[in-house]
């Protein structure tokens, strides 16, 4: 018979993980202006409450206490540290941007699995790990980084765009990012390029394929489905917009704008649901089907003992 394994207790355990939680809260103190202020991360509250949920999940199966100085972790922790010093010198001095809270994520993350690492060594990265950098999800993006991908995804739309209207006997020419029609010129501003829907459907795939799939080849496809779901998604609101446009002028925009953005939204959201409810169905299959194959190894070894 196998003996039950206790828990460590609550106490020590949160007491021991302390440093971690002070990181996090700093993390969290210095994203929530772009959260209450950047109309593309107002889920960031939404992502605090389902790290929340993670770590609760995590310390239920919680793995045993295994407190030594590591020093491996040393520079994970030395590093984090010297990071978060660097960074809040920049704030102090140039205020805070998208480029220098990623950073400052960075030597949270560092300080927070060394952390880990001390209290429960690799089992305590592996196990609490993703419920801490889940929040990575709800950090604004560099303008590096955003600046060409907005731009990038501003170009597919109006090209995609262009060529279907010309497919259905509509003139259309793409100049940048705008649409010359017949009735006037409709506009792929930044929020029309998708990228709200585009960050929180990455949001959701991350979340669920962790919970939900066991292979990393799963979740992975989740992702892409998810992201396809969600430009595909765009592309007919874009399209919607550029129709309704031709046909009842561009001042027409304005009246169904937000109804097809909540259009795309609930259909992104019932896309990835399914996804993910196939795949599931699939890793079960998967899981029966290998399950029987070690059962007649059983039977004969126990044919041999006898």
């Amino acid at each position: 018979m196998k003996q039950a394994t206790s828990l460590p207790p609550a106490g020590p355990t949160l007491a021991l993980l302390l440093p971690s939680f002070l990181a996090m809260a700093w993390l969290i103190a210095r994203a929530q202006w772009f959260w209450n202020t950047n109309p593309d991360l107002n889920f960031g509250w939404v992502v605090v409450l389902l790290c929340a949920y993670l770590f609760y999940e995590a310390w239920e199966t919680r793995p045993a206490l295994d407190c030594r100085v590591r020093w491996w972790a040393l520079p994970f922790c030395l590093g984090g540290l010297g990071l978060l010093f660097l960074i809040q010198i920049y704030q102090a001095a140039l205020g805070a941007n998208a480029a220098s809270t990623v950073g400052l994520a960075l030597g949270v993350m560092l300080v927070v699995f060394a952390n880990l690492a001390m209290v429960f060594g690799w089992p305590g990265i592996r196990a609490f790990g993703m419920a801490y950098a889940f929040l990575l999800v709800a950090l604004p993006m560099p303008s590096a980084v955003h600046g060409p991908l907005v731009g990038g995804l501003q170009g597919f739309v109006a090209t995609i765009n262009t060529e279907v209207l010309n497919l259905l006997g509509i003139p259309a020419q793409r100049v940048g990012s705008l649409i010359q029609l017949p009735a006037g010129t409709v506009g792929i501003d930044e929020a029309c390029s998708g990228i709200r829907s585009l960050q929180s459907t990455i949001m959701a795939t991350v979340f669920i394929g962790y919970l939900t799939l066991k292979r990393v080849s799963w979740q992975v496809l989740l992702f892409i489905c998810g992201v396809g779901l969600a430009v595909i998604g765009n592309l007919i609101r874009s399209l919607y917009l550029s129709l309704t446009a031709n046909a009842q002028g561009v001042e027409a925009i304005e009246k169904v704008h937000d109804a097809a953005g909540w259009s795309i939204l609930v259909f992104t959201t019932v896309g990835v649901i399914l996804v993910s409810w196939l795949l599931n169905r699939l890793q079960k299959q998967v899981l029966q089907s290998s399950a029987p194959a070690a059962a007649p190894a059983a039977s004969t070894d126990g044919k041999a003992g006898t």
